[in-house]
């Protein structure tokens, strides 16, 4: 699940750039939240959600995925 609008989506697609995807499968624990807030955070139903940032390469997604308990992140 996204912030992240269309647009912006595929603005990061035609850049050749990945970004992290968030599944329905989030079990709100909020492990990617403490690891690596500048990109997930949790939204009004308590779902991880991805914030919109022009560039995810320099940040500790990879991490994030890692401690996910039910696989719901993977980078798009």
């Amino acid at each position: 699940m996204w912030l992240l609008t269309e647009q912006q989506i595929n603005k990061l697609k035609e850049a050749n750039l990945k970004f992290p995807d968030v599944n329905s499968t989030c079990i709100w624990c909020s492990a990617c939240v403490a690891i690596c807030s500048d990109v997930f955070e949790l939204d009004d139903d308590w779902m991880s959600v991805v914030k919109s940032l022009d560039n995810y390469d320099w940040i500790w997604v990879d991490d994030a995925i890692s401690a996910c308990p039910v696989n719901a992140i993977s980078w798009k």
